[in-house]
């Protein structure tokens, strides 16, 4: 671990924890934009150096070895996106810390509000387990957040596995969806009126960048890593679900999003099997599980998710 000095004896209050698979700039851009807000002393942020093996820790280390409160984290595998979030996050409460506020995100991410960390702080922590903050996706200036308002049907949810059926549909769908979001959030914005303005309950967050208020550990919420990429949206609202707790959405705490920066915007035959995996991850574990597994603790579904997980490439 590079960056990380003697801090024994301080508590963050906001622990922030974001991946770097081979994307060292946008990384970079993240640390840097997060380094100027005000209150930043008051957050640790970790670096998880995914198995890039492609020159990031020596570009990231000058950076990092200059803030006293971010650390780099590498391993050794592409341990996915929550995987590397979650293997970051336990090794950090294994020193016996408990931040308020832990945020997992993208590193194309940047924060453009210097505020930012001085009105999370200033947010009720038992209010909302999860925070959907506004994530403004360029070039759109679209929020992307929330990822959904209401849970969806049984018809929405084939509808997903129809376009994630097949590599071809999947990728028509992902060239059109910036102009069907475009053309949306024109809609909405000629019946703004019926919009919730403000705070407001929703059922799924943007996976690009979620705050958790130690109020969801509590609970008995975590962060399950028994999938590659892709389902952190409905992973994320099913436990919430499950547990009766409330994820917001938040839009006077603003990002901005490079969206697909580094894995690029269109999906190739991998990342198109990551999402297909994903998605019958969700389906199978939260929407179609047996009335007897879903009668379980919730964390005896986190330990057989656990030992049903397979080896990550």
């Amino acid at each position: 671990m590079k960056g990380f000095t003697a801090l024994a004896n301080q508590m963050p209050d906001v622990l922030i924890i974001t991946v770097n698979y081979r994307g060292a700039e946008a990384t970079e851009a993240f640390v840097q934009s997060a380094s100027v807000l005000d209150g930043f002393d008051l957050a640790h942020i970790i670096v998880v150096e995914n198995g890039s093996h492609d020159g990031s820790v020596e570009r990231l280390e000058p950076l990092i070895r200059g803030l006293d409160n971010v650390e780099l984290m590498e391993s050794a595998e592409n341990r996915g996106y929550f995987g590397a979030a979650n293997w970051a996050l336990q090794q950090y409460l294994a020193r016996g810390r408990k931040p308020s506020w832990v945020i997992v995100c993208n590193n194309d991410v940047v924060f453009d509000d210097h505020q930012f960390l001085a009105k999370l702080l200033q947010r009720d922590l038992g209010a909302a387990q999860v925070i959907a903050p506004a994530i403004i996706a360029r070039p759109t200036g679209i929020d992307c957040n929330p990822f959904m308002r209401k849970r969806p049907s049984p018809f929405k949810l084939l509808r997903c596995r129809f376009w994630q059926s097949k590599y071809y549909l999947m990728w028509f769908k992902q060239w059109l969806s910036p102009y069907v979001r475009t053309a949306r959030h024109r809609l909405h914005f000629t019946r703004r009126s019926s919009i919730p303005v403000g705070r407001t309950a929703v059922y799924a967050p943007h996976g690009s960048f979620l705050i958790f208020s130690r109020s969801y550990f509590d609970a008995g919420g975590y962060i399950d890593d028994g999938f590659f990429l892709f389902a952190e949206e409905f992973s994320v609202a099913e436990i919430c679900r499950q547990l009766h707790l409330r994820v917001v959405h938040d839009p006077d705490l603003r990002v901005w999003h490079d969206a697909h920066k580094v894995t690029g915007r269109m999906c190739n035959r991998i990342t198109f099997e990551y999402a297909r995996q994903g998605l019958e991850y969700a389906l199978r574990k939260y929407f179609l599980a047996t009335k007897s597994r879903e009668s379980q603790p919730l964390h005896e579904n986190a330990a057989v998710a656990q030992a049903d997980n397979s080896p990550r490439d």
